[in-house]
């Protein structure tokens, strides 16, 4: 995913889109958990086999996750118009295995907490999006959103935010990634329960009525999950 002034989202329990209106589990299963450079299993030796057959791995298909695999999937990202940022989350996954996903690329900005939903799922997820905002986002309204959360804190990620703020540096930002047509960038946002945040970040992912919370570390931001919050854009 890593351009220069964008970060990489951490994929968590959610579908980045990161939160929705009910709480997803922190991991599913093994086949639907993010790869990236150091991992050594069977699902990084099947997405090899998959990068070979597409011509962008050239090399023995070991299982392990190395820079050569790394590159592969950065190289492929690229020609799909995803994120670059050498990591396999789950619309890089989408992409790669000719699955559906919920967003046509992947986010810009950090990794976000969020796992494949099935099409129906999606389908039901932009209803809910579409029907939940209660106001006009303009200061002062309020609406219902789907959060996830996201860290800058993995392998890869530039930990710069498309505003230019920098979570290497700040991992306690209270950022959030954010659709510009629903909650401008640089906004001051409140977010039921969990205090005043900064629209600083966006991302491929984040569309509609969706947030993408930033938390310090990759654990946080499974735990986090996804759910339906009440915001307040006040500035």
């Amino acid at each position: 995913m890593i351009k220069s002034t964008k970060a990489s989202h951490w994929i968590g329990g959610a579908v980045l889109g990161t939160a929705l209106a009910f709480a997803a589990p922190a991991v599913s299963d093994a086949s639907d958990s993010l790869l990236a450079q150091g991992d050594s299993n069977d699902s990084v030796s099947e997405a090899q086999s998959v990068l070979d057959d597409k011509g962008y791995y050239d090399y023995e298909v070991d299982g392990v996750f190395g820079s050569i695999t790394a590159a592969a999937v950065r190289d492929f990202q690229a020609d799909e118009g995803l994120t670059v940022d050498g990591v396999i989350g789950p619309n890089t996954k989408a992409a790669l295995y000719g699955e559906s996903s919920s967003s046509s690329s992947e986010n810009n900005t950090e990794e976000s907490s969020e796992a494949d939903d099935s099409d129906n799922e999606a389908v039901e997820s932009a209803s809910t999006s579409e029907g939940s905002s209660s106001e006009d986002t303009s200061g002062g309204e309020s609406m219902t959103v789907e959060a996830t959360a996201y860290t800058a804190a993995c392998a890869g990620c530039s930990g710069i935010t498309a505003t230019g703020v920098n979570l290497n540096t700040n991992r306690n930002a209270k950022v959030i990634a954010v659709d510009p047509d629903v909650i401008p960038l640089g906004s001051e946002v409140q977010i039921e329960g969990m205090g005043t945040y900064t629209a600083a970040d966006t991302g491929g992912a984040i569309n509609g009525n969706r947030i993408d919370v930033h938390v310090p570390s990759k654990s946080e931001a499974y735990s986090f999950g996804r759910r339906s919050v009440e915001v307040t854009v006040v500035d």
